[in-house]
């Protein structure tokens, strides 16, 4: 079993201090200290002493650099594991060489890569795993770093899996305490997809100059590349566009919101239907609306913009509209409710949607969506003449339905749960809409039992005070004759 710094230090100790005393304790017994030179006995007891106390001492200050120093490694280890965790965890691909080539470090991005080469890399060459044509290219960039002194970037393309890549190599010569050369670093980015976009930049370019929608590449402050759209659309020429400040053309107004916008897009965020207005060239106002992206790696900003001035001016007219409907509907609400009769509104299905306090008071139910309007759920309608049932054919919500108008039909109501009955006056008409079609039906009840009663107590009295008088009905027909 291997023993640790800290207890042969311990063990070292104990020995030489066993040791000391030892021989302190032989020297005690055979010296005399009544003899004439006692002082010398004494002197030698006094560096046996000594020594025992330079040995503890000796063994603390070790103890304490022995710590100082396993703290100092365990610091180191921490240190290389986070520098591994974050070479290891980036997406670029990081690689140290020694000078004769060997891999003396690879993160697992540069490990992948290769992986179809070799599964480990380290100690080997690029020779060792590659095509001799690559192997050599790569060992040339690597002594450019090496005699340069300085980094320096190339680009270098790999077959992979998935097809060749081109990677940005950033090599750069690693020094030593001498300041000499003892290996070559590389950090490696994968262009492909950029190099992609680069090789179609022309099409792209047919493609946007071509387009009718508004497309805008531009900076935080200027246009970088517009087309002829939006030009057309400001009626400024692209010079103009591009030569000025896009702020220049913004409406004052809405300068500080566009800024607040076009900082979201910086911090990666897309815009999407970001509306501001812009002045044209001939002072009018235009409202556009901006789907946005940005490249947070170059800051570019890309655009699609489209003049939305004719649908907001539709809106507005629209909200307008929808204001002066609802400000009728709050009318015609407040005219229903102050009515003394009962008033049904139903739909061309016979389902009311709206009923007012008087209505609700004679059905005894607040829910406007649980009256019937033929009143067949809560009344049976009633002839007032003879008492039979009224045909509900001839009611007014169902002759409004075919368009038909009718006013003060006179038939009693019978509550079906408390036989209680009331004369009522029915009205019906149908409300037609803009093409000319029945849209609803209106159905008023004016509740007359109160004045029939009224009308028979003043005929009672009436009789009464003709009786109380003399007056007789045959009388008055001799007088005739």
């Amino acid at each position: 079993m291997k023993t640790s710094m800290e207890r042969k230090n311990l063990y070292g100790y104990i020995i030489n201090s066993i040791m000391v005393i030892a021989l302190g304790i032989i020297y005690l017994k055979q010296i005399n200290f009544n003899t004439s030179d006692a002082w010398w006995n004494w002197v030698s007891l006094g560096l046996i002493v000594v020594i025992l106390g330079m040995l503890t001492t000796v063994f603390f200050v070790l103890k304490a650099q022995i710590k100082a120093k396993k703290k100092s490694e365990e610091e180191l280890v921490k240190s290389q594991e986070l520098l591994h965790s974050i070479i290891n965890n980036t997406t670029n691909a990081i690689s140290v060489k020694k000078i004769n080539g060997e891999y003396m470090l690879v993160n697992k991005k540069y490990q992948s890569i290769f992986e179809a080469y070799g599964k480990d890399l380290i100690g080997k060459t690029d020779h060792d795993i590659l095509p001799k044509e690559l192997a050599d290219r790569y060992l040339e960039a690597d002594l450019e770093a090496m005699k340069l002194g300085e980094e320096i970037q190339i680009e270098e393309e790999i077959e992979q899996p998935d097809g060749k890549h081109t990677y940005l190599s950033v090599k750069f010569p690693l020094f030593d305490i001498s300041n000499r050369v003892y290996a070559i670093g590389s950090i490696s980015t994968d262009i492909t997809e950029r190099k992609t976009i680069m090789e179609s930049q022309k099409a792209a370019d047919t493609f946007f100059n071509m387009s009718i929608d508004s497309l805008v590449i531009a900076s935080n402050e200027r246009f970088l590349k517009v087309n002829t759209s939006l030009s057309d659309l400001l009626g400024y020429t692209k010079e103009e566009l591009l030569n000025t400040p896009f702020a220049t053309y913004i409406f004052p107004e809405d300068i500080e919101k566009t800024k607040e916008a076009i900082k979201k897009l910086e911090e990666g965020a897309n815009l999407i239907s970001f509306n501001n207005r812009w002045i044209c060239k001939d002072k009018s106002i235009k409202w556009l609306s901006w789907n946005a992206t940005s490249d947070t790696n170059t800051g570019t900003l890309y655009a699609v913009v489209r003049d939305i001035t004719k649908d907001l001016l539709f809106q507005e007219e629209n909200e307008k509209r929808m204001n002066e409907l609802y400000e009728n509907q709050q009318k015609l609400n407040m005219i229903i409710e102050n009515i003394s009769d009962g008033v049904l509104v139903a739909n061309t299905d016979k389902q009311v949607i709206l009923a007012n306090e008087v209505a609700n008071e004679l059905f005894g139910i607040e829910d406007d969506s649980k009256i019937s309007i033929d009143f067949s759920d809560h009344f049976k309608v009633l002839n007032s003449y003879d008492g039979k049932v009224f045909p509900v054919q001839n009611l007014p919500a169902e002759l409004a339905l075919e368009g038909k108008v009718t006013n003060d039909i006179d038939v009693l109501l019978m509550h079906k749960e408390t036989n209680e009955i009331r004369r009522v006056l029915l009205s019906g008409r149908p409300i037609i809409d803009n093409g000319n079609h029945i849209a609803a039906v209106v159905v008023t009840i004016k509740d007359i039992s109160r004045y029939k009663k009224l009308e028979t107590e003043l005929k009672r009295k009436d009789q009464e005070s003709r009786r109380r008088i003399g007056f007789k009905k045959n009388d008055s027909k001799e007088k005739k004759e």
